[in-house]
């Protein structure tokens, strides 16, 4: 019997040959990133983090465990390859996560070239409203730190597991797909627990609304919530060694706009045009947000993380870091990626739409193609060793 040669199609190899480029790019980048002494020269926190891992024996990350690692062994050289294979674990779990959610819509490769761009987005950029095109803005697309880039793949892959048993509680919770679930969200709040933080409350209020409405059994409802308890666990020891190491000289306030707004002349402003694309999808699909679940978590998940973005913010040696933006940093991707599904399926049927549809359907496709323009922008420039700050 004669086996059946698969078709290869244009998505295939746009795919085929745009990611490999895109991870090359990255493993160069890290590499210069590693040997940054000072300067706006391939500037990135990954010096530091090498620093905290090995000179100062500061645990508080799974990628600090990587570090230490790695240089005991002697390997150190083998670490911008980690990150690149985390770049590309992003781009494979985002990919992953459109197929799912789309029920298979779209083929692998064709969601592949999708994840590969959402990756890339960057916030519509305007001179003078922003420090640059990174500081200040609001994004997914980070490259300079390695402990968000390792929660972003984790992350993308505990939504994935998330996504397959929240459709049928009853019958997808299961010990495996508990235990995996729950191996998978501790991991992910190891390397960073912002994700957690912006994505635990919106997982609570959804089980409370399945046990309300009796969408599954109570029993498996509270099994299920009892996957953050070794999270929260995991929290409790890096607040430790977070904000213990100068004697509670660290700590958190409320404070509105403190850590958002000091490099941005309007946090209205800089905080539309980050996302103004799934701005528009949502105001033109606003009555599907209470009928798809997914778009209502994604949304939830982004607002919960812009809040604590906007009112919380760090004292001490962590003063200004806004540490609290990576929770939200990393909703944008989601709701990119459910914004760029629903434009795609839009544009389906655009020949058969009204006038109104189309000019505004259009006026979408340009403000996208300008997210893309400033996403590809920035990540030739800083490849090319431009800072990541990207002042001016």
């Amino acid at each position: 019997m004669s086996e059946t040669k698969e078709r290869i199609t244009p998505a295939h190899i746009i795919s085929t040959v745009l990611i490999p480029i895109y991870i090359g790019a990255c493993i160069y980048m890290y590499i210069r990133f590693m040997g940054w002494t000072e300067g706006a020269v391939y500037e990135s926190d990954l010096p530091a983090h090498i620093s905290l891992a090995v000179d100062d024996k500061l645990i508080y990350s799974l990628i600090s465990l990587i570090i230490i690692g790695l240089n005991k062994m002697h390997l150190m050289v083998l670490l911008p390859i980690v990150l690149g294979a985390f770049a590309y674990l992003s781009v494979y779990f985002t990919s992953r996560l459109i197929y799912a959610v789309t029920d298979h819509r779209f083929d692998i490769y064709t969601s592949e070239i999708m994840a590969l761009f959402l990756n890339l987005f960057m916030p519509c950029y305007i001179r003078g409203l922003s420090s640059g095109r990174y500081m200040g803005m609001h994004t997914a697309s980070i490259w300079h730190n390695s402990t968000y880039l390792m929660m972003k793949w984790m992350g993308l892959w505990t939504l994935l597991i998330y996504f397959g048993i929240e459709k049928d509680i009853s019958k997808k919770l299961t010990k495996k797909s508990f235990v995996l679930f729950t191996a998978v969200l501790t991991l992910t709040t190891a390397a960073k627990p912002n994700f957690i933080l912006a994505v635990a409350p919106v997982m609570l209020v959804f089980l409370i609304i399945d046990l309300v409405k009796k969408n599954a059994p109570a029993g498996k409802l509270m099994l299920f919530a009892t996957s953050v308890i070794p999270s929260f666990l995991i929290m409790l020891l890096q607040n430790k060694a977070l904000y213990d190491v100068n004697q509670g000289s660290n700590h958190i306030v409320i404070a509105p706009g403190r850590a958002m707004g000091v490099h941005a002349s309007s946090i209205v402003a800089v905080s539309v045009l980050s996302i103004l694309f799934p701005l528009m999808m949502l105001l033109w699909h606003g009555k599907d947000l209470f009928k798809n679940r997914v778009l209502l978590f994604v949304w939830m998940c982004a607002g919960v993380g812009f809040l604590q973005y906007f009112l919380l913010s760090e004292f001490g040696a962590r003063d200004m870091d806004a540490n609290f933006s990576w929770g939200y940093a990393f909703t944008i991707i989601l709701i990119f990626g459910i914004s760029l599904i629903m434009w795609i399926d839009d544009m389906k049927k655009f020949r058969e739409s009204g006038i109104f549809t189309k000019v505004y359907l259009s006026l979408c496709g340009i403000v996208l193609l300008y997210h893309t323009y400033c996403g590809v922008l920035f990540f030739e420039r800083i490849v090319r060793g431009v800072s990541y700050m990207m002042w001016g």
